[in-house]
């Protein structure tokens, strides 16, 4: 395998995404999309985050690295960071979970612990070693700026919030109201982190710490409305208090109808999962039987972003008017 000639090749393919001066986040290699399974490499700024997964055969580590490292010249990039996905994410090793808060980068020169990206303008805060995650999922590149450009005069809900990429979307898209639901603390307070680097005064948002199934029963009894609800849940979580498990395939029926039973008639909901094992046309089905006797029409969603090409089911959205 020549990984050289791979990497080289998806990034003639990324021109484009390469020379733009508004974006300075993407994905520079995809997998087996762009030839080899179990690796995928993106770019931050001047940063590179390497993902390898277990189970998958790849070159001989000092070889991996030493092509990763020659990629990095060839893209003018400061560093790497590693991130190896172990199949548990529960059970994580010690030493790969002390690798994934290691100011050390795997190549090149340490960083600083935050560095901001630009998406079509948008400015996002990005933790090169805080976990498994940096802080922002690169493939809802065009989900957000769809949300963008339909925002204006809406009260928007941005359920499983994470670092609230799609609240910041919203209200610099002209929402009258942000409300951003998530069970961790800590990515609450990086959301108003990214409001904060976009000049967006948070006094006007809404930022909930609670289960989003939850918040749904709350939110309904209290008379909360809204008129765009965006989805993106996990696959799977291990939550701890109450000590549970939520798998998406056993509980998407349930957001669904929470979703539409928040939203005034005409309200949009986006739906976005990358959950393999759901197909696109279950998606709608389900949408479809939560929105009961209300009329569901599906809009054209964006697509993927270029630089996921050539794996059109690693993440499915689908976009509903409910009236």
């Amino acid at each position: 395998m020549d990984l050289d000639a791979l990497l080289s090749a998806a990034r003639k393919k990324r021109e484009p995404l390469l020379r733009s001066s508004d974006t300075t986040a993407r994905r520079l290699f995809h997998g087996p999309a762009d030839g080899l399974d179990g690796l995928v490499v993106e770019q931050f700024g001047d940063v590179l985050i390497a993902q390898t997964f277990a189970g998958h055969r790849l070159l001989p580590e000092e070889q991996l690295r030493r092509a990763i490292d020659r990629f990095r010249h060839e893209v003018g990039a400061r560093a790497v960071y590693r991130k190896l996905f172990v199949s548990d994410r529960s059970a994580v090793p010690a030493d790969v979970a002390a690798m994934h808060t290691n100011p050390r980068p795997w190549l090149g020169e340490p960083v600083e612990p935050e560095i901001t990206v630009r998406e079509y303008g948008l400015g996002y805060a990005i933790h090169p070693y805080d976990g498994f995650s940096v802080g922002l999922f690169l493939e809802h590149r065009e989900n957000r700026r769809w949300v963008r450009s339909a925002a204006a005069g809406r009260r928007v809900l941005n359920a499983f919030s994470y670092t609230g990429g799609f609240s910041v979307a919203a209200a610099a898209g002209g929402a009258v109201s942000v409300s951003s639901v998530d069970l961790s603390k800590r990515y609450l307070e990086w959301s108003k982190r990214n409001f904060e680097i976009n000049g967006i005064p948070t006094a006007g948002q809404r930022f909930f710490r609670s289960d989003v199934l939850d918040f749904c029963a709350r939110a309904r009894r209290q008379g909360r409305r809204y008129d765009m609800v965006i989805l993106d849940p996990p696959t799977f979580g291990r939550l701890r208090r109450p000590a549970r498990t939520f798998v998406l395939d056993e509980r998407l029926a349930d957001l669904l109808r929470g979703a539409v039973g928040l939203l005034d008639p005409g309200g949009i909901l986006l739906l976005a999962t990358n959950a393999r094992s759901i197909p696109l046309d279950l998606l709608g089905r389900d949408l479809g039987a939560a929105s009961g006797a209300r009329e569901c029409t599906i809009l054209d969603p964006p697509i993927l972003p270029p630089d996921f090409a050539g794996d059109p089911d690693y993440s499915k959205t689908i976009i509903a008017r409910i009236t």
